[in-house]
């Protein structure tokens, strides 16, 4: 048998076994970006055929969302709203009042 400890020490690097960040494609689009970008294609090029409103979405998709979510911290698409709407969800998420919840 081979013993590959001195490789290991020599040449070796520790890898970290949780993801901390993201996982991107390009180092620009995250992947549920891309997943959004195929059903975009999907749904508006495919299936109802209509370019401009899938090119749209694209471009928003695509385009704009990655610089937002670079700008401002994790999370803005779901607390802006509640912020500047006035939004109320009660639910397990966002429960209603001063109420006991038990987990």
């Amino acid at each position: 048998m081979y013993s590959y400890d001195a490789l290991k020490v020599n040449h070796g690097s520790r890898v970290s076994q949780t993801v901390d960040s993201p996982i991107t494609i390009f180092d620009h689009f995250e992947l549920s970006d891309a997943f959004v970008a195929l059903f975009v294609i999907m749904i508006f090029g495919v299936i109802f055929y209509s370019w401009e409103i899938m090119g749209l979405l694209l471009l928003i998709q695509l385009g704009i969302v990655p610089v937002i979510r670079k700008r401002y911290p994790r999370g803005i698409f779901l607390h802006w709203p509640y912020r500047h709407f006035w939004m109320s969800l009660p639910g397990l998420v966002n429960p209603r009042g001063r109420r006991a919840f038990s987990d």
